[in-house]
């Protein structure tokens, strides 16, 4: 049986990984030297409106124990400081700053029932 054929028969599990785009450049090139096979999907959204990427996983239901290690180690969160937004005229001086957190990863994972590579 070619590798090939025997490794797509062994996906059970579909990883979705949402990740910030400024770590995931790291974190694909991790998962590529991991054996970790993945598609990547730009998106946006969220508070911030923050530029991401969704890492569509497949693999075995074994490995997502290594799967989360590396996204546990490539995706940080950090906070950061943004400007509210209020009317110029209620503020004097510095403008009012609210904390929010940005990066890190959003992990959603579904069973694979059938999985065909054509």
């Amino acid at each position: 049986m070619p590798s090939d054929l025997k490794s797509s028969q062994e996906i059970d599990q579909l990883v979705i990984v949402i990740v910030a785009s400024a770590q995931a450049a790291s974190l694909m090139d991790k998962l590529s030297q991991n054996n970790f096979q993945f598609t990547k999907v730009d998106s946006s959204g969220g508070f911030l409106h923050e530029a991401t990427l969704c890492l569509l996983v497949g693999l075995h239901h074994d490995k997502r124990t290594a799967l989360v290690d590396l996204i546990q180690q490539h995706c940080h969160r950090r906070k950061i400081y943004i400007p509210a937004h209020m009317d110029v005229t209620q503020i004097q001086g510095q403008p009012l700053m609210i904390e929010a957190e940005v990066g890190g990863a959003t992990m959603f994972s579904l069973d694979v029932e059938l999985f065909e590579q054509l």
